[in-house]
This record gives C-alpha cells, sequence and structure tokens, in this order.
C-alpha cells in the first residue's frame, strides 16, 4: 500500500499520515511525500498512489484553498478524518540572523496561523508563500532561502535542518487542523 500526502518529511500532513497508518493498521504502507494537494490529486488518478493525505481546514485559518478544489471535482472519497493540534514554531539560520529577519516564509496556512504573533513580534518582516512549512525550513538549511528569512514550521524540523529556534507555539491561539485520507472514486 503507498500512501502520498501533502507536504514533505516533517510535515504537519506528514505526521497526520503517520495517524492514519496507525488509527487504520496500515503497518507496512509506504508513504511518499508529494508537496501540494495538486499533486496528491494526480497520483490518486494516475493510480501511483493507493491513497492520498491532504489538510482540510483549520479551525484558525479556516478551509484549506488548494485542498477544497481537488475536492470540487468530486473524483475523491474521503476514507477517514483526523484533527491534530498544530505547534507552529518560528526558526532562523542561526541565533546570530534573527535580528536581522526580513522574512518570514511558510505555508499559507500557517502564515495566517500566526498572523498576531507575526504582527506583534515582526511588524516589518515580509511574509512569503511556501508550498509547505517543511520544505521552507529544508531549503533555509540548503541556503535557497536568504539566511534574513525565518521560516514557521514543526519543531521537528526545524530540528532536523539544524536551524536555531526562535519562538514555540507562536500560533494565536490553540491550533487545530483537519486532515482528512482520499482514495479516487
Amino acid at each position: 500500500m503507498i500512501i502520498g500526502f501533502q507536504g514533505i518529511k516533517n510535515s504537519y500532513n506528514d505526521f497526520a499520515t503517520d495517524k492514519f497508518i496507525e488509527m487504520l493498521d496500515f503497518a507496512g504502507a509506504k508513504k511518499i511525500p508529494l508537496t501540494t494537494s495538486e499533486n496528491v490529486a494526480k497520483a490518486l488518478i494516475n493510480k501511483e498512489i493507493d491513497f492520498g493525505v491532504v489538510a482540510l481546514k483549520n479551525n484558525i485559518a479556516g478551509l484549506v484553498k488548494e485542498s477544497e478544489k481537488i475536492l470540487k471535482q468530486n473524483l475523491f472519497e474521503i476514507v477517514d478524518m483526523v484533527e491534530m493540534e498544530i505547534n507552529h514554531c518560528l526558526f532562523a539560520c542561526d541565533e546570530k540572523s534573527v535580528e536581522n529577519l526580513e522574512t518570514i516564509a511558510s505555508h499559507t496556512q500557517a502564515l495566517k496561523q500566526c498572523e498576531r504573533y507575526l504582527k506583534l513580534k515582526f511588524p516589518n518582516c515580509k511574509l512569503q508563500k511556501y508550498d509547505d512549512t517543511a520544505k521552507a525550513a529544508e531549503d533555509l538549511k540548503n541556503g535557497i532561502l536568504n539566511k534574513t528569512t525565518g521560516v514557521i514550521c514543526s519543531e521537528k524540523a526545524g530540528k532536523e535542518n539544524n536551524l536555531f529556534l526562535v519562538s514555540k507555539n507562536i500560533a494565536d491561539r490553540v491550533s487545530k487542523t483537519t486532515f482528512c485520507l482520499l482514495r479516487f472514486k
């Protein structure tokens, strides 16, 4: 069995995929990171994966537009759903770069969920939309993003990319996201 998910390793969708594997006893399932909901949809249609995992909605930021778009196609069946608490963290390249941050990069949903925090702590930073929270962390580590960029991602994504933890639990309030497990009809 192959499960494709929106995001990459250490994204919240990756964690949700692990939850589905555990809940549905899909032991031995292979996980494939597909970065976007659109890529998950294409892989399901092309029968490259058996199931797909996408974020559906968040209690702060609302519906995930890219997932809503693929679900409107009416080609997929929602097999199961799970709600998970999301604990966003802000990371920078290193301690010195924190005072020079010009941009904060993350998925649109994460930026919305942390709006108040960002306005209060980093009012002059430009917000940069990114396909995935964990991808932003990886790209900061690899120099694809400038050292004056901070990223919002999971604690695990930031730490595994050897980034500097600026702050934990930065969402404006308790953040919960509903993820769904899809299959092609």
